[in-house]
């Protein structure tokens, strides 16, 4: 039941609203196996997902990281946290000047 719940809320997220079935249903094992990780473990778990999902040939757009990342910070401590926010700052300051 709480899987589906899951799924739906996923699946009602308006920034998902045209992410095809197959990136969806790895967003939820994704996200499920999260939770029962660590706090210590969710930093390397999203590292390895991202791998794992690149070498498929699946990438995730912004909006779809960050409502990755948004789930897996409820697990992850506050150092983590900041971690992750200070990576995301660098890569959008990065992404901004190859723009230019």
């Amino acid at each position: 039941m709480e899987t589906n719940n899951k799924y739906d809320e996923l699946k009602n997220n308006p920034a998902l609203k045209n992410i095809s079935k197959e990136k969806l249903d790895l967003l939820l094992t994704y996200v499920t196996q999260a939770e029962k990780l660590k706090q210590n473990e969710v930093m390397p778990y999203f590292l390895s997902i991202t791998k794992k999902a690149n070498e498929q040939g699946i990438s995730f757009n912004d909006d779809e990281t960050e409502i990755i990342l948004n789930i897996l910070k409820k697990r992850m401590s506050p150092s983590e946290i900041k971690k992750i926010d200070m990576i995301k700052n660098l890569t959008q300051v990065i992404s901004r000047s190859s723009k230019k």
